[in-house]
C-alpha cells in the first residue's frame, strides 16, 4: 500500500527571506541515508519499506505493505529527475517517483523466483546496474549464487533483458566467488564500483571499466592478502543433503504426521499460556514409518553422515588454512561509493570481525591505487575532487583531497567559506554525512531506529518569502498534523492545530512543533 503525505511548505529553512544556502532538518524520525545529486529527493529504507522525501515540496511518499517487499538499490539509485531503482519482492524494478509507477526490469524466464536487485542508475537513465540471483546458497554450495548485470535503455525507453558483466571463475584462493555485487555506476556509464564476496564472506573491492570497443573488463583488488605462490586446499563445491524423512512415509501416514505436528504446536502454545498443565509429547516422525521404510531411512541417513563427514573435513581444511595464511584485508559489504566522475572509490576496511578504517581508491586507467587512513572510522563517499567523507557514527569528518588530516564537517565548510552552513551544523549532531559529486549538497543522519534525525544542506539554493508565507498563514486555513513517523494525526484549522495534544513533538505545516 502506498501512502502519500503532502505537507504545506517546502521544508524547515534557515532564517531569512532570501538566502544563498538552505539548511533543512527533515521532520520525520527516519534514517534518510541517501539522496539525489541535486538534493531534491532524500531516501529512507527499512525492512520491506521505503520513504521518499521531496525537499522542495515537503511531500513524503511511503511504500509499505506486509505482503510486498520494497527495497532501494545500494548505490546511486535515484536520478535528479525522479527515477529510482531497487526491487519489489526481489524483482529488479525502476520507480517513476512523481507518477508512482513501478516497472520491472527484464529477467530471463525462471529468474523471478531468486532475489535480485537494481543498485544504480546513470543520470541519463541509459544504464542501470545490479545483480541477479542464479542459484541458492543452500542447494548450490560452493557455487556463484549472485551474478553482476547491466540493463540498457532502448530507443522506446524500456529496458530489455540484462547483459551479463564478466567476473572471475576463482578468487585468489582458488574458490569460486559467492557473490559479485555491483554497487555504483559513474555518470557516463563507463565505470562500475563492485565487490567480490568470497565463499567465507571476505569482501574484496572490484572495479569494472568499459573500453572504447564497448567491452567490460574488471579488476579485483586482492593485493597483500598472502605470500605469492601460496597454494590453498580445494574448496568443496558440493554439500551433501540429508534424506527427508517425510519422503519415506506413505501418503496416509504423511497426512497423519502433519496433522499431529499441527496439534503438537497448538498444544505447546496452550501449555505456554497455562491452558493445559502437562507438556505435550512430540510426534517422532520415525513412528510414522513402516518397518521396512524405517530401515531404509536409517541406512540412507548413515550414508549421508559419511558423505557429510568427508565434506566437513575438506571444508575445515580450507578454513583453517585460510585463517592461518592470509592477512584479512577485507572490506564492509555494500559499503561502497563511487564518485560521479568515476575517479574515486570510497569504502571501509575490515578484518575478520571489526572495522579497520576508512579507505579510498583512486581509479587509474589500469589499476586502483589504495589510500588507507587507518582511522577506525567508516568511509562513506567522496566528491569529484577527492574530498573524502567519513564518520564514527556520531560525528562527520572530511579528509580534504590529498590530505591525511581530517576536519570536522563544520571546519571543512568554513575552509570553503561556507560559514552559514557550518554555524547551523554547530547546533546539530552531524552523525553520518554524504555529499553530491560537486560537494554543494550535503545530507546526514544520526540516532537509532525510531528516533533518527536527518538533515540536508544546499549550499547554492535560493529561497524567497518562505518565512513570510508561514508567518502570514490564515489561522482558519486547514492544516494537516503528523507525528514524527509520518502518520496523520488530524486535519483542522491552523489555530486549533495543537488543541488537545499530549506532550510531544508534531509536524504542522512542515514545522516541528513541541507541545509541552
Amino acid at each position: 500500500m502506498k501512502k502519500l503525505l503532502s505537507l504545506l511548505a517546502a521544508a524547515l529553512m534557515c532564517a531569512g527571506q532570501a538566502s544563498a544556502q538552505t539548511m533543512t532538518e527533515i521532520p520525520y524520525n527516519l534514517r534518510f541515508h541517501a539522496m539525489s545529486e541535486n538534493g531534491k529527493y532524500a531516501l529512507a529504507v527499512e525492512q520491506g519499506y521505503i520513504a521518499i522525501y521531496n525537499t522542495e515540496t515537503g511531500e513524503l511518499k511511503q511504500w509499505s505493505d506486509p505482503s510486498i517487499g520494497y527495497d532501494l538499490g545500494m548505490g546511486n539509485m535515484v536520478t535528479n529527475d525522479g527515477y529510482l531503482v531497487g526491487c519489489v519482492n526481489g524483482v529488479p524494478s525502476i520507480l517513476d517517483i512523481e507518477n508512482d509507477e513501478w516497472t520491472p526490469l527484464g529477467l530471463n524466464e525462471g529468474e523471478e523466483t531468486l532475489y535480485s536487485c537494481a543498485n544504480a542508475i546513470t543520470p541519463s537513465r541509459e544504464y542501470i546496474t545490479g545483480y541477479v540471483g542464479v542459484a541458492t546458497a543452500k542447494e548450490d554450495f560452493g557455487k556463484t549464487v549472485i551474478k553482476p548485470v547491466i540493463w540498457t535503455r532502448g530507443a522506446d525507453g524500456s529496458y530489455g533483458v540484462y547483459e551479463d558483466l564478466p567476473y572471475p571463475d576463482e578468487d585468489f584462493t582458488g574458490a569460486r566467488p559467492s557473490y559479485i555485487l555491483p554497487n555504483c555506476i559513474s555518470d557516463d556509464g563507463t565505470v562500475i564500483a563492485a565487490q567480490l564476496v568470497m565463499q567465507e564472506n571476505g569482501i574484496l573491492p572490484m572495479l569494472y571499466r568499459k573500453g572504447q570497443d564497448g567491452q567490460w573488463t574488471y579488476e579485483v583488488y586482492d593485493k597483500d592478502m598472502c605470500e605469492p605462490g601460496t597454494e590453498f586446499p580445494e574448496y568443496p563445491d558440493y554439500c551433501p543433503v540429508g534424506p527427508n524423512i517425510e519422503e519415506y512415509m506413505t501418503a496416509e501416514k504423511l497426512a497423519e504426521y502433519r496433522q499431529d505436528s499441527i496439534a503438537y504446536e497448538d498444544s505447546c502454545w496452550a501449555w505456554q499460556i497455562g491452558e493445559i498443565t502437562e507438556y505435550p509429547v512430540w510426534p517422532d516422525p520415525k513412528n510414522y514409518l513402516t518397518e521396512d521404510a524405517l530401515a531404509q531411512y536409517e541406512t540412507d541417513w548413515a550414508e549421508y553422515e559419511k558423505l557429510y563427514a568427508t565434506f566437513n573435513e575438506k571444508l575445515m581444511e580450507y578454513r583453517y588454512f585460510l585463517y592461518d595464511n592470509i592477512e584479512p584485508n577485507f572490506f564492509a559489504q555494500n559499503g561502497v561509493w563511487l564518485t560521479p566522475n568515476g575517479k574515486y572509490y570510497a569504502t571501509t576496511k575490515k578484518d575478520w570481525s571489526a572495522t579497520g578504517g576508512s579507505v579510498m581508491f583512486t581509479v587509474g586507467a589500469d589499476e586502483m591505487e589504495k589510500h588507507d587512513y587507518g582511522d577506525n572510522l567508516y568511509g562513506y563517499c567522496a566528491t569529484n575532487d577527492g574530498d573524502f567523507f567519513v564518520s564514527d557514527g556520531g560525528t562527520a569528518y572530511v579528509y580534504p583531497a590529498g590530505s591525511t588530516e581530517r576536519l570536522t564537517l563544520q571546519d571543512w565548510l568554513r575552509a570553503k567559506g561556507e560559514t552559514e552552513a557550518a554555524d547551523w551544523l554547530d547546533n546539530t549532531v552531524t552523525g553520518t554525512a554524504i555529499c553530491s559529486g560537486d560537494g554543494r549538497v550535503l545530507s546526514g543522519f544520526s540516532g537509532v531506529q525510531g528516533s533518527y534525525t536527518s538533515w540536508i544542506i544546499k549550499l547554492d539554493d535560493t529561497t524567497t518569502g518562505i518565512d513570510e508565507i508561514m508567518n502570514t498563514a490564515d489561522p482558519a486555513a486547514p492544516v494537516k498534523v503528523y507525528d514524527l513517523q509520518g502518520r496523520l494525526v488530524k486535519e483542522c484549522p491552523a489555530a486549533e492545530a495543537t488543541d488537545g495534544f499530549t506532550k510531544g513533538v508534531y509536524v504542522i505545516g512542515n514545522r516541528k512543533v513541541a507541545v509541552k
